[in-house]
C-alpha cells in the first residue's frame, strides 16, 4: 500500500464493492418487497373469500355446518392454510385438520386482526415441524364490531428459499466483481504507474549527477505530457550545467593562471578556493589554515577580521613572507543574507619594493654624491675669501682641491646624465663591423701605462681567428675601459689583468680576469645597481661614482648583449662581456 500502484488497486476495490452492495441491497431488497407483496396478496384474496363465502355467507342456524363444510374443503390454492377464529381467538374450523383438537393461534397476526386491522406479518412464522410460513389475519366486522377474524398462512419456502438464492447469486457476483476490478484494476494502475515509476528512476539518476536521461513517452496524455517535461528539464539542465561546467572550468584555469594569489574564505573562515600562485607565494604546499589562522600566521593581526565583519569594505595590508614582499587585499563579498566570506588577493610586490628601496637609495647617494665635493668646495672656497687668499701657494693648492671636487661633480652629473638618456631611450648607437681582436689590442696598448703605473701586469691573448661584430666603438671602448679600470682599481700592486676573446654559440666573448680582491657572493648581484659599493670608503677614496658597472650594463643591453661575473673574495674577479655576433640575437 506505500505505492500509488496498490491504493489505485484497493480504489477501485473499495469502490466497485461499494457500488456492488448498495445495488445488490437494492436489488434483494426490492426482489423480496415484491414477493412479499405477491404472497400478501394471495393471503387477502383468500381472507376475503373465506369471510364472504363461509362466514357472511350463513347464518347462525346453517353456520356450524359451513364451518365443518370450510374445514373439510382445505386450501383452494394448495399452499394456503386458512383457519377461522372467534373474538377471543379461539379457532373455530382450520383447514390444517378436520377434528379437534384444533391449532390456536396468538401470534401478532391474530392479535392485529381481533384488534380490528387486517394485519400481515413479512416474518416468517415457523409451525412444529420447522416449515416457514408468512401469515395474513383479516377481521369479519358484524354490526361494526369484530365477530370473527380470519387467519391465513402459506408456505414460504419457496419464497424464502428464492431469496436466499438470490443474495447468494449477489454475493457470488460481487466477489467475481471484484476479482475483475483487482486484475483490471492492476493491469491499469500499472500501465498509469509504470511511466512514473521510469520518471522516479530517471529522476533519482538525474539527482545522482547522471545528465543523459530521458524517458520514452506512451502517450499524450498527462503522463505523457508529464514525461515531455521531464526530457525537456533533463536537456535544459544537462545545457545549463554543461554551461556552468564550462565557465568554472574558464574560471579555474583564469584562477590558477593568474600571476595574483587568491584565497577565498567562507564566514566560518574555511578556504572555499585558492590558486597555485598564492600557495608559492606564501610557500605553503596546501592551504589547510582557517581565516584568523591565516592573519595570525602571516601577521597581520586577528583585529581585522572584527574589522572586515563590522565594517564590510576592502582592505589593503603588506607583510613579508620570507624574502618576499606580499600585498594583501581583503575584500569581504555578501549575499541575499549578509556577509558570506571574504576573498584575498595577493601581490607579489618584491620587486617593486626593492625598486622603491632602491630609488631611495639612488636619491640618498646622489644627494651625498654631491653632498661631499660641494662641501668640500664651500669650505675652501669660505677659507679662501677668509684670507687664504693672501699666500699664494696656499691659495693654489685650494684652488687645485676645488677644481679636483668640480671634476668629480662634472663626471657625476654626465653618468647620470648618460644613464637618464639610456632610461628614456635617448642613446642612439652608431653601429658598424667590429673587429673584437684589433680592438682589444688596440684597447690593451693603451691601457698598458695603467697598469704599469701599478706594477701591475696586462696581457692580452688573441684570438686565433677573427670575431667580427655590429657594434658602436665609441660604446665598446667605453664598455672595455670601464670594466679594466675597475680591475685596476681593485686589484692591488703585483696583480696581473688578463684580456682573451672567445667564439661561443653565436657570441663574441670578452673575458676580463683580475687577481684583485675578489667580491662577495652575496654583492654579485648588486653591483650593477647605480651608486652600489662592494666598499664604500674605499671606492670613494679611489674616486668612482659608482655608476660605471650601471652604465657598462645599458650599453651592453643597447647592444643586445650581456655583462655577466664570476668572482671569489681574496681570489679573483672574472667579467664577461657577450656580444651576439649577427648584431640581433639576445641572451
Amino acid at each position: 500500500m506505500r505505492t500509488i500502484k496498490w491504493k489505485l488497486v484497493a480504489m477501485y476495490l473499495g469502490l466497485v464493492f461499494l457500488v456492488m452492495i448498495v445495488s445488490g441491497s437494492f436489488i434483494l431488497l426490492r426482489y423480496q418487497n415484491n414477493e412479499m407483496e405477491k404472497a400478501r396478496d394471495q393471503l387477502e384474496v383468500y381472507a376475503q373469500m373465506v369471510s364472504e363465502q363461509v362466514v357472511l355467507n350463513y347464518d347462525e342456524s346453517s353456520f356450524q355446518s359451513g364451518l365443518i363444510q370450510f374445514a373439510r374443503s382445505g386450501s383452494t390454492t394448495g399452499q394456503i392454510q386458512g383457519s377461522i377464529l372467534d373474538r377471543t381467538g379461539a379457532t373455530l374450523a382450520t383447514t390444517v385438520t378436520s377434528r379437534p383438537p384444533y391449532p390456536q393461534y396468538k401470534n401478532s397476526v391474530v392479535i392485529g386482526a381481533m384488534a380490528g386491522t387486517a394485519t400481515f406479518s413479512r416474518r416468517q412464522i415457523t409451525d412444529d415441524s420447522g416449515t416457514p410460513f408468512l401469515a395474513y389475519g383479516y377481521p369479519v366486522t358484524i354490526n361494526e364490531e369484530t365477530a370473527y377474524v380470519v387467519y391465513a398462512q402459506m408456505d414460504a419456502s419457496s419464497i424464502f428459499d428464492s431469496i436466499a438464492q438470490t443474495r447468494s447469486t449477489i454475493f457470488v457476483s460481487v466477489g467475481i466483481a471484484l476479482l475483475i476490478t483487482a486484475v483490471m484494476g492492476y493491469v491499469f494502475a500499472k500501465n498509469l504507474t509504470n511511466p512514473i515509476v521510469a520518471l522516479t528512476g530517471r529522476a533519482k539518476e538525474l539527482a545522482r549527477g547522471k545528465l543523459n536521461q530521458s524517458v520514452r513517452v506512451y502517450s499524450h496524455d498527462e503522463i505523457g505530457q508529464l514525461s515531455e517535461s521531464f526530457n525537456y528539464m533533463a536537456r535544459e539542465l544537462s545545457r545549463t550545467v554543461s554551461d556552468i561546467t564550462k565557465e568554472k572550468s574558464k574560471l579555474e584555469v583564469i584562477l590558477h593562471n593568474m600571476t595574483d594569489g587568491v584565497l577565498s574564505f567562507d564566514l566560518d573562515g574555511q578556504v572555499l578556493q585558492c590558486n597555485s600562485a598564492s600557495l608559492a607565494m606564501l610557500g605553503i604546499e596546501k592551504a589547510d589554515f582557517t581565516f584568523k589562522e591565516f592573519l595570525e600566521k602571516f601577521g597581520l593581526g586577528i583585529g581585522l577580521y572584527v574589522e572586515l565583519l563590522e565594517h564590510p569594505q576592502t582592505r589593503k595590508e603588506d607583510f613579508w613572507v620570507g624574502e618576499k614582499y606580499l600585498t594583501a587585499a581583503f575584500s569581504p563579498y555578501a549575499g541575499e543574507g549578509g556577509l558570506d566570506g571574504v576573498v584575498v588577493v595577493l601581490q607579489d610586490n618584491t620587486e617593486q619594493k626593492k625598486l622603491d628601496d632602491m630609488r631611495k637609495e639612488f636619491v640618498a647617494n646622489v644627494s651625498h654624491e654631491l653632498r661631499t665635493p660641494l662641501t668640500t668646495v664651500k669650505s675652501y672656497a669660505e677659507t679662501l675669501l677668509d684670507g687664504a687668499m693672501e699666500d699664494p701657494e696656499i691659495a693654489r693648492d685650494f684652488l687645485g682641491i676645488i677644481n679636483n671636487e668640480a671634476d668629480r661633480m662634472s663626471f657625476l652629473v654626465r653618468d647620470l646624465l648618460q644613464l637618464s638618456r639610456f632610461d628614456n631611450k635617448q642613446i642612439v648607437l652608431q653601429k658598424r663591423e667590429v673587429s673584437l681582436n684589433e680592438f682589444l689590442e688596440e684597447t690593451v696598448r693603451q691601457n698598458k701605462i695603467h697598469a704599469s703605473n701599478k706594477q701591475q701586469t696586462l696581457l692580452f691573448r688573441s684570438y686565433p681567428g677573427d670575431v667580427v661584430i655590429q657594434a658602436d666603438p665609441d660604446r665598446l671602448g667605453q664598455v672595455v675601459n670601464n670594466v679594466l679600470t675597475n680591475a685596476f682599481k681593485y686589484s692591488g700592486e703585483g696583480a696581473s689583468i688578463t684580456v682573451w676573446l672567445e667564439e661561443e654559440d653565436g657570441y663574441g666573448k670578452i673575458f676580463v680576469k683580475d687577481t684583485g680582491m675578489g667580491i662577495a657572493k652575496e654583492d654579485l648581484d648588486r653591483i650593477f645597481e647605480r651608486f652600489y659599493r662592494v666598499d664604500k670608503a674605499r671606492s670613494r677614496a679611489m674616486g668612482g661614482t659608482g655608476l660605471g658597472l650601471a652604465i657598462v650594463k645599458e650599453i651592453m643591453e643597447a647592444h643586445q648583449g650581456k655583462i655577466t661575473v664570476e668572482s671569489q673574495l681574496g681570489v679573483g674577479t672574472t667579467m664577461v662581456l657577450w656580444f651576439p655576433i649577427d648584431g640581433k640575437k639576445k641572451v
